[in-house]
């Protein structure tokens, strides 16, 4: 088994290290220190966007990025993600899961809808008209071949302690 001995190396390399309040080596100490509530109702669990630095430079081989994930599946399966960094990923995972790929006016609709309602939408609407003119986005998604696949590794996902994602 591995185990985190502190040295920082993970909050060094994190990108989003500006916006946590505990940051990943804080998390991988409260986690072993037993205060899984306040590290499940954390928001440092939805700043990480999981470009997997921490674990490519953990001396120990601390799978770091995938820790967060797990927590991130926890807090949503316990109930306590109600911030609107968690709503965003639980969309983001469900159209994720629908296409195979990404399809961002998908989820901006659903997430302003969700949050803010049609007016912050509207706001997001020339950002969306000119990603559209530059073939940055498309009308309609693109699928891949086979998101019954996908679908079956997400159950898995679930059915191994994850939550919704």
């Amino acid at each position: 088994m591995v185990y985190c001995f502190q040295c920082g190396m993970c909050s060094g390399s994190c990108p989003t290290i500006g916006r946590m309040e505990h940051g990943p080596r804080r998390i991988m100490q409260m986690i072993r220190l037993g205060m899984a509530d306040k590290v499940l109702r954390s928001n440092d669990l939805w700043y990480c966007v999981s470009c997997y630095s921490c674990t490519a430079r953990c001396p120990q081989g601390v799978q770091v990025t995938d820790v967060m994930a797990g927590l991130r599946n926890l807090s949503i399966a316990k109930g306590l993600a109600t911030d609107k960094e968690a709503k965003f990923s639980r969309v983001f995972v469900e159209v994720l899961q629908r296409y195979g790929r990404m399809y961002e006016p998908e989820v901006l609709v659903r997430y302003y809808m969700s949050q803010a309602g049609v007016s912050a939408l509207l706001k997001q609407a020339g950002l969306g008209l000119t990603m559209l003119r530059k073939g940055k986005i498309g009308l309609r998604p693109e699928r891949i071949n086979d998101t019954d696949e996908l679908s079956d590794i997400a159950a898995r996902i679930r059915s191994n302690g994850g939550g919704r994602s």
